[in-house]
């Protein structure tokens, strides 16, 4: 007789490993092209989020928001943890000066750690 008991053990184990170092990318319906960089650093942080596509529209989860609904968002975020990070993930022909409003928003919001999001260069 094979003991089944352990077995059914060693497959929830091995289903939790493979959850949790997986990766989860739900954010590639945006068009972004993000500019590169040779240093990136990693961090188990709480965060959210922010897309600016080519043509400089705003997204977040997935959907298009305007200013309003961005800072709504981030103050709220802001609120329930004041160390909380907005990452800003801008298409790399988005102009500055967009990129800044949107900085400008989380900043009143509350939200004073912003991230700027590069793709690392391969050498």
């Amino acid at each position: 007789m094979i003991p089944l008991t352990s077995m059914a053990d060693i497959a929830f184990i091995l289903l939790i490993f493979f959850i949790l170092t997986s990766t989860i990318d739900i954010d590639r319906s945006i068009p972004v092209n993000l500019p590169e960089s040779e240093i990136s650093f990693g961090g188990s942080y709480k965060y959210f989020h922010l897309w600016i596509n080519r043509s400089g529209d705003l997204f977040l989860r997935g959907e298009k928001k305007d200013t309003e609904e961005i800072y709504q968002f981030a103050r709220y975020r802001a609120m329930d943890n004041p160390d909380v990070k907005g990452l800003i993930g801008a298409d790399r022909n988005v102009p500055f000066m967009k990129i800044n409003r949107v900085m400008e928003i989380l900043r009143d919001s509350g939200v004073c750690n912003i991230v700027l999001l590069t793709k690392k260069r391969h050498e």
